[in-house]
């Protein structure tokens, strides 16, 4: 293939990392930073538009490929990028990162399925019950909060409107029928327009509450009500306060039952700490991950409801509110005390960690000193663990008491628990000035971490992907787990990457270099699909290949908390890559909390039949993990070694 009267001397793939890019921004940062007065971009940024599979047969879906020329000393090179950003995003703006919040809470199940995923009986039953957990958490518990919701607005439309209606049996049946069928037309909405599992099991949860909540009427107006006719307007049943007080006590007996599965969660983490082929720090992810998605919602959700209690009560002057909220378990205090903790060992690690990029250099690094671990360090772990068990044992202790008819208020440390919530609401503006001042600086993070959540996103396995169809690429080669379950997005993005890549292989006249320059998540993707055994051709295509990861996250992050899936480099399982890529050069910043040093064992090096080194690690400067792309210090190193490399071609192939 040709650009031109000229033949591509070198195929540059560029792989995007975090952030929220759009297609062909990374690549044109890229070209510009690798041009200049004698190397210039030869023509504009094109686009080519190749096709990806899709769940409907009659539908072809494709993706952009953008590509770019450049001339310089070693020939013409042309540069494409691998854009994935749509699959894997964060959106700009507050809707955006409010979505990406929910994706990540509801989506640390998959991380925590994955890390629970090793031998023996207790890591099994700790991956069961993280599922167990999320589907009580984010099914039944979701569902009768959101009805709640929708009854609390209308009790507050109806008493503004017409005070004390609410105490109206005829009223009461008329507004809850309304809240029902409102309840079933959002979900049958929710349901056509949402595609996760996640969330459909949300909306049927929210059908049975409807439901349950148009049975429990009926059987109130037909037998109660008729069976005790003097206490149907009576305090203990007034209209529809009385259904409000049902729904609480069974969120929580929900959220008790809860506590419970965390507990049980606790104690098969212990046991299967204990196996002799247990990779601990995934294990502690198995555990930690659902403990931090209760945590989470048990701050949100008793805060949005105190919150809700003050504020109708200000504004309608409901006394009977106030015996509603005092029958529930005072969680929120427990989560407040147990966030405050968590908070303060979080600021310590921050605190340590600008620290050390204050007074540390490059040769400092040389020496052997490392920044504190952010992602995620050993002692905000241990804390968390810590805040877990105290917390799942508070509350399954005041809980316990309020089953057996114990008035909460009685214990001390109980009612001092209880009275938090006024702390707790009068700190309500404040940090929600401080968090609507943080949320945009925390951007990158939930980039970073919406990339891990959809890397190990799964579903179950169809069977029209089990099998093999006339497609080159099928998922039952490359990311199945166990023949049961396959990560749909991270096989969505590897299949793009191996299309460009097919596109050139059946498009070319000659075997250029190939060149994978690839930055933070996209190094994941660069390294996994180089390990694919659908890609065997790639060696005979390509004369050359070369990989250059900028601020990688496989060392840090995935060998490190996942090593079960993502073991040393010079195992067996990474053969392929190994034999396919010729030179591997890393550049990372020595404070990037991602990307780090990747562990090249001694032997990787050995193996090959040069003497040059194969796989090298080069450390900058402190400036964190974006902006690789125009980094002069980065593209300094990626010139000085293509450019040696060159060199030495040449030389060889003049002797």
């Amino acid at each position: 293939m040709t650009r031109g009267d000229s033949q591509i001397d070198k195929l540059v793939l560029v792989v995007h990392g975090v952030g929220d890019p759009a297609p062909g921004e990374t690549l044109s940062i890229f070209a510009r930073s690798l041009a200049d007065d004698k190397h210039p971009l030869g023509e504009r940024q094109t686009t080519l538009w190749l096709y990806e599979k899709s769940a409907d047969p009659n539908y072809v879906r494709t993706f952009p490929a953008h590509i770019r020329n450049l001339k310089n000393d070693v020939g013409n090179i042309e540069l494409a990028e691998v854009f994935w950003g749509d699959i894997s995003r964060v959106l700009r703006g507050w809707p955006g990162l409010i979505l990406a919040i929910f994706q990540i809470v509801f989506g640390l199940r998959y991380v925590a399925y994955v890390a629970a995923d090793q031998p023996g009986r207790s890591a099994y039953w700790l991956k069961r019950l993280g599922l167990y957990s999320s589907r009580i958490l984010h099914g039944p518990v979701l569902a009768v909060t959101f009805f709640l919701a929708i009854l609390a607005v209308a009790i507050s439309g109806t008493q503004l409107m017409w005070p004390d209606s609410y105490k109206s049996v005829l009223w009461t049946q008329t507004v809850l029928a309304g809240c029902c069928v409102f309840a079933l037309a959002t979900s049958a909405i929710g349901w056509r327009v949402t595609n996760s599992r996640v969330l459909e099991r949300f909306w049927f949860w929210v059908n049975v509450t409807a439901m349950f909540v148009g049975g429990l009427m009926t059987v109130k107006t037909m037998f109660l009500d008729v069976a005790f006719p003097e206490a149907a307007t009576d305090e203990i049943r007034p209209g529809l306060l009385w259904y409000c007080r049902v729904l609480v006590l069974l969120l929580g007996s929900l959220w008790f039952a809860e506590i419970v599965v965390l507990f049980g969660i606790g104690a098969s983490w212990f046991g299967a700490l204990w196996h002799p082929r247990a990779h601990r720090p995934a294990l502690h992810i198995a555990f930690l991950l659902p403990a931090l998605a209760v945590g989470i919602w048990g701050q949100v959700l008793p805060m949005a409801w105190v919150s809700a209690k003050s504020g109708m009560q200000n504004l309608l002057d409901l006394k009977e509110i106030d015996s509603l909220f005092e029958e529930a378990i005072p969680l929120l205090g427990v989560q407040f005390l147990m966030c405050s903790i968590l908070a303060a060992s979080a600021a310590i690690i921050g605190f340590r960690f600008l620290s050390w990029r204050s007074k540390h250099g490059i040769e400092d690094f040389l020496r052997g000193a490392r920044a504190p671990r952010l992602i995620v360090h050993g002692g905000v772990q241990s804390v968390l663990a810590v805040c877990t068990i105290c917390g799942v044992l508070l509350v399954l202790t005041i809980g316990l008491l309020e089953l057996r008819a114990h008035d909460h208020s009685a214990n001390h440390f109980a009612k001092l628990l209880a009275d938090s919530n006024r702390y707790v609401l009068s700190l309500l503006l404040p940090g929600s000035v401080i968090f609507a001042f943080l949320i945009p600086r925390l951007q990158p993070v939930f980039d970073i971490v919406l990339d891990v959540v959809n890397h190990f996103y799964f579903r179950s396995t169809k069977i029209d992907d089990a099998l093999d169809d006339e497609d080159e690429f099928d998922i039952n080669e490359t990311t199945f787990e166990h023949g049961t379950l396959y990560f749909s997005r991270r096989d969505a993005i590897h299949l793009r990457m191996k299309r460009i890549l097919s596109y050139y292989r059946d498009t070319i006249e000659h075997r250029p270099e190939l060149i994978i320059v690839s930055h933070s998540q996209g190094t994941i993707i660069a390294i996994e699909v180089l390990n694919d055994p659908e890609l065997d051709w790639l060696k005979n295509r390509f004369s050359k290949v070369s990989l250059v990861t900028l601020g990688s996250p496989l060392t840090n992050l995935y060998q490190h908390y996942f090593a079960h899936f993502y073991p040393p480099l010079d195992r067996p399982f990474w053969s392929r890559l190994r034999k396919r890529v010729d030179r591997w050069i890393n550049i990372f910043r020595i404070d990037d909390p991602v990307g780090t040093e990747i562990n090249f064992p001694n032997n990787m090096n050995v193996e090959r039949s040069s003497s040059a080194l194969n796989y090298t690690n080069h450390p900058v400067g402190c400036r964190g993990h974006v902006s690789y792309w125009n980094d002069g210090e980065v593209l300094a190193i990626m010139r000085s070694a293509f450019t040696a490399d060159e060199t030495a071609d040449r030389g060889r192939r003049a002797a």
